[in-house]
């Protein structure tokens, strides 16, 4: 169960109360009984069905989004770009959900977003933005490629480079030109495939149409391979893995040292199996909790505050505007040492 709301929270519930009593129980794509959220794994999160109440969510085209004040830490990535330490990123729902919801992020502060191509609602995505009125340079936006299946050079080469283009045809019904990211979504199957990948990225970004290049499930080995090829103009800066407290592997040191920052997918632990991390899973709630309590905060803060303590970022999803609010009200406090301490036993 989620910790009693803060103040912030409380003036949304008075103002929407009537849709809280909705949306309330309603955070992720996967709802359990007792209002847990469910251990999946990241495909299976993206291809889940609709929750309830997904439908009604209170968005407004005013432009107010634009006079929204900007909420959250950022820190500089090793190419020099502000990267904003929280993250909305958009699962699996038609592009009007995806619209939706994204202004209700939008709202709450968020202006870090991942737009996945496994979404498959890139455009409703990018409508969303040119709707709130913000202007593109306070937002940093991510799209993904997905060529893994790819063998060899050339053949991974001309895969990523049709998915970045469907990218950028996909968000410029936003009227979106650039890209602050892409990101390969998996690597390819070896060394060859790995470096046409990449190739096929930096030719897109030596066209002005991204900022920075990213990864996600890479191992340090394959992080090698592209930081060792001499042939290579870019580095990857952002490297998006599972990493929570009840499953925390060297991940961060390893990718830290490469000068790549790791950006938790699933923070919270959903992509833990039910078999193998059940028992982690609600220990981290529990012990989230009982520290929670000493700073006025929930769980789920709790453990969010210490991915950010661990020196990772974050993106995290919501149909609820209440749990947008929570996930990004982490930056007004800092855990102990011996919090930090024991949260880190959990999934050591």
């Amino acid at each position: 169960a989620r910790a009693f709301p803060s103040r912030l929270e409380m003036t949304t519930i008075i103002r929407f109360s009537v849709l809280l009593m909705i949306l309330s129980t309603v955070h992720s794509l996967q709802i359990v009984p007792g209002g847990a959220r469910a251990a999946v794994s990241r495909r299976s999160l993206l291809l889940a069905p609709p929750a309830i109440g997904a439908g009604v969510l209170a968005t407004s085209s005013r432009p107010a989004h634009a006079n929204k004040l900007i909420r959250g830490d950022s820190v500089k990535l090793s190419s020099g770009e502000s990267f904003p330490l929280a993250s909305f990123g958009l699962q699996v729902y038609d592009d009007e959900t995806a619209r939706r919801l994204t202004l209700t992020a939008l709202e709450a502060g968020y202006r870090n977003f991942f737009a996945s191509v496994l979404a498959g609602n890139q455009r409703g995505f990018a409508r969303a933005i040119m709707e709130s009125g913000i202007p593109r340079e306070e937002l940093f936006i991510c799209g993904s490629v997905v060529s893994n299946r790819a063998q060899g050079f050339d053949e991974a080469y001309a895969a990523t480079k049709l998915g970045w283009e469907r990218n950028i045809g996909a968000f410029s019904a936003g009227q979106i030109g650039y890209l602050d990211q892409i990101m390969l979504d998996y690597p390819g199957r070896d060394s060859d495939s790995i470096k046409g990948q990449w190739r096929a990225f930096e030719d897109m970004k030596s066209k002005g149409l991204v900022r920075t290049l990213s990864v996600s499930n890479f191992s340090p080995s394959q992080l090698d391979v592209i930081l060792n090829d001499p042939e290579a103009t870019a580095k990857p800066v952002v490297n998006q893995l599972p990493f929570c407290v009840a499953y925390h592997p060297a991940s961060v040191e390893e990718n830290k040292k490469r000068g790549v920052l790791v950006q938790a997918w699933a923070p919270l632990g959903y992509s833990l199996g039910r078999s193998s991390g059940q028992g982690r899973l609600e220990e981290m709630k529990k012990t989230g909790s009982d520290i929670g309590q000493r700073y006025g905060k929930s769980w789920a803060q709790v453990c969010l505050r210490w991915v950010i303590q661990k020196g990772a970022a974050f993106t995290t999803q919501t149909r609820s505007r209440a749990h947008f609010e929570e996930d990004m009200d982490v930056f007004d406090f800092e855990l102990s040492a011996t919090d930090m301490a024991a949260l880190d036993r959990i999934g050591a």
